[in-house]
């Protein structure tokens, strides 16, 4: 099986990764917001739990509002994603560890463990769009690190930027699903 058609399945199974984006981008908008409203640690445990429901209410989206039917030659890669989670969780304990003595930090530590993971997904599903996240949630966690106050603006920033990626992302799905 080549590569190529593997991403390719990918793609189409997972609404070209954009319900994923979507679904993450409402997960830090909820983060920005509850940093905004009640401070960091609220904001870091909204992310946890929200991060936590991201992968099963995508697959949800995927289904059931997408109508995109489960991968076959693709499956494998989809191990990726798997195998990159603690990837996250390592971005969430080392956050949790530095809560107390730099609070403001924690969401920025998560964002570079998500752009971490994200580096990875252009193996995935093929393009730069997922590398571009990625490098974007490591340049926004460097920031929101070394100016602590722009912490919950940053958050909101990446939600945004998530929704609008994820937006694009389903467009092009829908794009290639019409010519198919």
């Amino acid at each position: 099986m080549a590569l190529s058609a593997a991403q390719l399945d990918l793609r189409r199974a997972h609404v070209n990764g954009g319900a994923g984006v979507l679904v993450s981008g409402l997960a830090w908008l909820a983060a920005a917001i509850a940093f905004l409203a009640a401070g960091p640690k609220p904001a870091f445990v909204t992310l946890f739990v929200c991060g936590l429901a991201i992968a099963p209410v995508a697959g949800l989206v995927e289904r059931f509002v997408f109508k995109a039917s489960p991968s076959t030659t693709g499956k494998r890669l989809e191990w990726i994603a798997i195998a990159t989670v603690p990837v996250l969780l390592g971005g969430f304990f080392i956050g949790w560890l530095g809560m107390a003595e730099a609070p403001f930090a924690a969401v920025p530590i998560v964002a570079i463990g998500v752009g971490l993971r994200y580096l990875t997904f252009p193996v995935m599903f093929g393009g730069l769009v997922f590398a571009l996240l990625g490098a974007a949630f490591i340049a926004a966690g460097a920031v929101g690190i070394l100016s602590l106050p722009a912490a919950p603006w940053i958050a909101l920033g990446l939600g945004v930027m998530e929704l609008a990626a994820g937006a694009m992302l389903v467009q092009q799905w829908r794009a290639a699903a019409s010519r198919a």
